[in-house]
């Protein structure tokens, strides 16, 4: 077996200790046996895991991080590792921030206890990714199809309830899109910092042409409710205006498949 001495750097740990509740980093140094330098961290990291498993109460969605500084093989142990300018012992950890040992023995009161959990509860909502964009856009995209199904359904049955539905869904999935449009150039600057390339010009000009296509069509029901049932030159126009949504909305969730599957940038 082979001396090994390993610095492990700990970060974004959500320790819970006696009264208090906060993030914390800390570098602590090992020195044990292992048959080579893959082992010896391995060996490091579950012991890590195994004395802090009791304090850490990361959420899935924010988990803790611990990276490698420095892992040497040695000769023979020595009491402290050097790295940098710290000295880490071989035991225990070094924290970024110290605990206050007066404050942890001190009994926790019942109202600060609970803001100790709304305060976790906060760090974790904060952490979380809300694809809000994601939300949003599937609720557009779902409602136009299902509109012009029941506009196809009123022509092939005639009854006046598929045609009351296609009027009041077109209605919903119109006055969606500009949410959807406003969370998608958001998460566009948020995630993407405003990267003015192709495919994301494509989507914001095809976006328009929905919103666009869609506002035309509910505005002509709206003016003229019996375009759908008067045959002749104006309801053919108007089922073709309905059905060329679909082309652009079709293509816009290929574009959003292209951004989230093939990362392009």
């Amino acid at each position: 077996m082979k001396k090994f001495d390993v610095c492990i750097r700990g970060q974004n740990f959500l320790i819970k200790k006696g009264s208090k509740v906060k993030k914390n980093g800390f570098y602590a140094a090992r020195f044990i046996e292992a048959n080579d330098y893959s082992d010896a961290v391995g060996i490091v990291m579950d012991s890590f895991r195994t004395d802090l498993k009791d304090v850490v109460i990361n959420d899935k969605s924010d988990p803790p991080k611990m990276n490698v500084v420095e892992v040497n093989e040695v000769y023979y142990f020595q009491d402290k590792m050097f790295v940098g300018d710290k000295v880490l012992p071989g035991e225990g950890f070094i924290w970024d921030e110290e605990w206050d040992e007066e404050e942890l023995s001190k009994p926790i009161s019942s109202l600060k206890e609970r803001l100790i959990i709304l305060r976790d509860i906060s760090n974790r909502i904060g952490v979380i990714d809300i694809h809000t964009h994601s939300i949003c856009i599937h609720f557009t995209n779902g409602l136009y199809p299902v509109a012009i199904l029941f506009m196809f359904l009123f022509l092939l049955s005639g009854k006046v309830s598929f045609h009351q539905t296609y009027y009041y869904i077109m209605l919903i999935a119109t006055f969606s899109v500009p949410f959807s449009y406003l969370t998608g150039i958001l998460e566009w600057k948020k995630r993407y910092r405003g990267a003015m390339i192709p495919i994301f010009y494509a989507k914001i000009r095809y976006g328009m042409v929905i919103f666009v296509l869609g506002g035309l069509c509910t505005l002509w029901y709206f003016i003229y409710p019996g375009v759908l049932e008067n045959v002749g030159i104006q309801r053919l126009a108007f089922i073709l205006l309905n059905v060329s949504i679909l082309v652009p909305l079709m293509y816009m969730g290929h574009l959003g498949s292209i951004i989230v599957y093939e990362k392009v940038v």
